[in-house]
């Protein structure tokens, strides 16, 4: 079933737009004659796609990988639920099955490759009685490299979020990590390991995009990768701090039409064989253990494709 998520796709009215905030948060543009690719640097994979369509800002559609034997169980698990396949949705579309999700979001599962997560070095840090760096400086220069590593999840708006879930944990055999009370969110992961959630779904009054979160070597590169785009003058949003729903640090900016792309460090990670049992979390306790703004913006649950 479901292994990994291979990208997302906006429907942007002028790319330009779009590519100047995803290379000003540290992906690299490929240029393609109907879309525009962005990928996190030395990955071979679209992360981010841009579709322009001359038309406010709308969720275009996201990608899964499986393998032939997934594909196959999810296009027999398809038929059965009386869910139709429909054609790409423009020539240079990746391959595989296509169809709509219940709130008709345009969904693709293709074969791919098991996902290719990067190794890195653990840092030595200093902590109380333990102290592995001893005679270095800890601090970082300014100028390291801010490059997201790869794409970890994405958060759609839904206004039934228990239906969703059952569609993508029955269909698509995606599991369910946690949730947020009255109904009001559902974090999803792919079988196999997986990061706590690669899906999120929450509340609104009609389908949309919420945001989506790249994985950032530590803190510092979040951070630093931060005053980049504010020195651009793109819009912080909400952060630094640190969610309870899968542990991790977070800081979130707006793009150029009040979706949110988020930096995130150090997320809780699922083997296929844990036996993770689901926990029932309040908005207050779920969204964050601490952040330097405080709680959530009045807006950062907004829906903006639905204004």
């Amino acid at each position: 079933m479901i292994r990994s998520l291979r990208h997302f796709a906006l429907g942007v009215p002028a790319l330009k737009a779009g590519v100047d905030f995803y290379e000003a948060f540290g992906l690299e543009t490929i240029d393609r004659p109907d879309h525009v690719a962005m990928r996190c640097h030395g990955r071979d994979q679209d992360q981010v796609v841009l579709v322009e369509t001359g038309r406010d800002r709308k969720f275009h559609h996201i990608a899964f990988g499986t393998d032939a034997a997934g594909l196959a169980a999810i296009k027999g698990r398809l038929e059965a639920a009386g869910v139709a396949l429909v054609d790409p949705p423009y020539p240079g579309a990746a391959e595989g099955l296509w169809f709509h999700d219940p709130d008709h979001v345009l969904v693709n599962v293709q074969a791919a490759e098991p996902e290719v997560r990067p190794h890195e070095a653990a840092p030595d840090v200093n902590r109380p009685g333990h102290y592995p760096r001893a005679g270095i400086r800890g601090c970082p220069t300014p100028d390291i490299a801010t490059r997201p590593r790869r794409l970890g999840h994405l958060i759609l708006f839904t206004p039934d979020v228990p239906r969703q879930a059952r569609f993508y944990c029955a269909l698509l055999g995606m599991r369910l990590s946690d949730t947020l009370q009255d109904d009001y969110g559902a974090f999803l992961r792919t079988g196999g390991d997986s990061d706590h959630h690669v899906l999120g779904l929450l509340h609104s009054n009609a389908p949309g995009f919420h945001h989506a979160s790249f994985e950032m070597g530590s803190i510092d590169e979040a951070a630093l990768g931060a005053l980049k785009l504010q020195a651009k003058g793109y819009k912080h949003a909400w952060g630094p701090g640190r969610h309870a729903i899968g542990s991790n640090y977070f800081h979130y900016f707006r793009d150029p039409w009040n979706g949110m792309a988020e930096y995130f460090h150090d997320i809780d990670f699922i083997p296929d064989a844990f036996d993770w049992t689901p926990q029932e979390w309040t908005k207050k306790e779920g969204m964050f253990l601490w952040s330097a703004d405080g709680p959530p913006p009045p807006d950062f649950g907004r829906n903006y494709e639905a204004c």
